[in-house]
């Protein structure tokens, strides 16, 4: 038996390419003069059918290595990057699954073990070296090779895996995050939340097919500072899962994920800026906002070309200024795609992404907070939905109830701040007493939506019809009447709708 250690890793990925040529660079070489050694590893991943060990958040790996049989169990820790580890090397296959050590890990894998099989397996060349680094050691492993699956009908899949590890051995986990910075600067990489058993699990799922973003683990009694170094941690994984939605697949979805987590970074920050004496997060929380705006033009074009255009096409009986509209729209959106791409794919991005890690992972932020950062959060969290709630009151007082569309506007971003702090705390209140508050929200979130998107029409019709002739002018027009039309409706549905969400007595209030 043995016990277990925490595994501090940052794992990046990139182009099998770019990968496998740093272990030649002058980089490595710099860090690592004694040069390392290649192994051969082959993985295979066990669980139920139904993934029951997943959803408790256990991998089952076995693997083989230069011969030898080594059982790894991996539990959660308090991020992607800090997982609990049990390894233990075991004579034969008949040994497996081997004890950990640990009773309740046991007995899971135990009753389970009548129905386990193999779900996933890696096959890789590994190049590892160990590095010092700033008094830090840690061992630099590069993986070459592919990922392996099996889907419920029996379907196999296969993808090229490409990853540097970067795991701690001894120091200051500081020091790993200073070391990648510097290791960012030498190839493409990007950081990876997933573990190999995840990626290779994904393959099962439809390329197309983006996972819903992790509901982040909040208790009654957590500290307000546990709860945001939870939501950092959360939001971390969900950005470095995005950007490949994002540019491998150039996926209209993963820009729209990748805005949303920006938002809830910076919304999570507001609520806690009052109780943060340095400014970590709020710069944070700036270049968030920063690389969201980047990003909105080629959200704008997809929304006017995947839903506004289709719905107006329907309703247009002379489509010929439409399609000059749609042409020349296409053009401008692979313009706005080929801007986001530049963006997300820059050392700037890759530094942001890290720093938001490491916010997450060492929370060093936390020895310049506030007292209030020490109340549970049963405490903690119905004060700061007050205040967000209250802001959002102002807002709309200050509305005026025939306002045109343009004017909505700041109601509309004053209901999305208090949306993602609702959305952080829910998970602490029962669902039957949330759940009108929450779809009277949703229905308004909606109906904004539904407004914001006839203001944003009519300018990029205008923008897509410029030059294009008389057809494209009236189709853009119609585009632009038809769009304020529906949005008129949710005006109307806004008023009332706020009326009585206005009315309502806040969940966390009950």
């Amino acid at each position: 038996m043995t016990a277990g250690r925490t595994e501090f890793e940052l794992k990046f990925t990139g182009a099998p390419g770019d990968v496998a040529a740093l272990q030649r660079g002058d980089f490595i070489a710099s860090v690592a003069p004694n040069g390392g050694a290649w192994e051969r590893l082959s993985s295979t991943y066990y669980d139920t059918p139904d993934e029951r060990l997943a959803s408790s958040g256990i991998s089952l790996r076995l693997r083989e290595e230069g011969g030898r049989l080594v059982q790894a169990v991996k539990t959660r820790g308090q991020s992607s990057i800090a997982r609990i580890e049990y390894e233990i090397e075991i004579p034969n296959q008949r040994r497996f699954p081997a004890a950990t050590g640990d009773d309740a890990i046991d007995g899971e894998i135990a009753a389970l073990q009548p129905v386990l099989e193999p779900i996933a397996g890696t096959h890789v060349d590994r190049w590892a070296v160990e590095v010092v680094f700033r008094d830090t050691r840690f061992e630099l492993a590069i993986d070459i090779g592919r990922s392996v699956c099996r889907d419920a009908e029996g379907g196999d899949f296969a993808a090229p895996l490409a990853e540097v590890e970067l795991e701690l051995i001894d120091g200051d986990p500081a020091r790993l995050f200073d070391f990648s910075r510097l290791l960012s600067k030498q190839a493409p990489l990007r950081f990876s939340a997933r573990s190999k058993l995840e990626a290779a699990r994904r393959l099962a799922s439809p390329p197309t097919l983006i996972p819903p973003a992790p509901r982040t683990q909040i208790r009654l009694q957590m500290s307000a500072a546990d709860a945001l170094q939870n939501s950092l941690n959360d939001i971390a994984a969900r950005i470095g899962d995005m950007q490949g939605f994002l540019l491998d697949y150039r996926m209209p979805a993963g820009v729209h994920q990748m805005r949303v987590a920006l938002r809830r970074l910076r919304s999570i920050e507001r609520v806690f800026r009052p109780f943060m004496k340095g400014d970590e997060l709020l710069s944070l929380a700036r270049r968030a906002k920063y690389f969201a705006g980047a990003l909105g033009p080629a959200r704008d074009w997809d929304v006017f070309i995947g839903q506004t255009l289709p719905l107006t096409s329907a309703a247009e009986t002379d489509l010929a200024g439409v399609s000059m509209l749609k042409s020349r729209a296409e053009t401008i959106r692979a313009e706005a795609w080929a801007d986001a791409v530049a963006v997300i794919s820059s050392t700037k991005f890759s530094e942001f992404v890290l720093d938001l890690v490491e916010a997450g992972a060492l929370a060093r932020w936390r020895s310049a907070t506030r007292k209030q950062m020490r109340l549970a959060v049963e405490e903690f969290a119905p004060a700061a939905l007050d205040k967000a709630l209250k802001k959002a009151v102002k807002v709309a007082a200050e509305t005026p109830v025939d306002a045109g569309l343009s004017v909505r506007h700041p109601l509309r971003i004053a209901l999305k701040k208090l949306r993602y702090p609702v959305q952080l705390f829910r998970p602490v209140y029962a669902k039957a007493p949330r759940k009108e508050y929450m779809s009277k929200m949703s229905m308004l979130q909606d109906a904004f939506g539904a407004v914001n998107d006839a203001v944003v029409a009519q300018r990029l019709a205008d923008l897509a019809s410029t030059g294009q002739g008389a057809e494209a002018i009236r189709a853009a027009g119609f585009v632009a009447g038809y769009r304020a039309a529906e949005a008129q409706g949710a005006a109307e549905v806004i008023d009332e709708a706020w009326r009585t969400f206005e009315k309502m007595t806040p969940f966390w209030r009950l």
